[in-house]
């Protein structure tokens, strides 16, 4: 689904502007090399509808870019209803190690596709990720949420 940074940024590009457009809140994101997360807050109905332009004009841009035709994606993309703190939690740790599980890189610091760094304040991070709620797990201000959040991860 990525084969080069390109394709990660012209997602990314695409990504924010239907944050933007759909009024999503993106809390936590990660790219891998054959299928993307999400941890977005949506309004009612709104899910669908974004996630059908940005994958479906993904795909017709990355067929277009490396000469290729089909589907792009297997499936249709699986969504589920975060309802607790703990499942919230779950989902940023596992998004955020990802890619070190899959032995893309050592630690989740260095993966630069997702949104772990910049929630954990090791970057400025992706202007359409809303870092607040993940942050506010771990403390009250940057400072002391920052280096929870970074623990909470990057501990084995």
């Amino acid at each position: 689904m990525f084969l080069d940074d390109v394709d990660r940024t012209w997602f990314c590009n695409r990504l924010a502007r239907i944050v933007r457009e759909q009024r999503w809140k993106c809390h936590a994101f990660c790219l891998m090399k054959t299928h993307f997360h999400l941890l977005v807050e949506v309004e009612a109905n709104a899910l669908q509808r974004g996630m059908q332009r940005l994958n479906g004009a993904y795909a017709q841009w990355f067929n277009w870019s490396h000469r290729r035709s089909g589907h792009l994606g297997g499936e249709r993309y699986y969504a589920g209803e975060v309802t607790t703190d703990g499942h919230e939690l779950y989902l940023l740790r596992y998004l955020a190690r990802n890619p070190v599980e899959a032995g893309f890189c050592d630690t989740p610091a260095d993966w630069l596709w997702g949104s772990y760094r910049g929630c954990a304040g090791i970057d400025a991070g992706f202007s359409f990720v809303t870092p607040t709620r993940m942050r506010a797990h771990f403390g009250n201000d940057e400072s002391t949420s920052c280096p929870n959040l970074r623990i909470f991860v990057e501990t084995p």
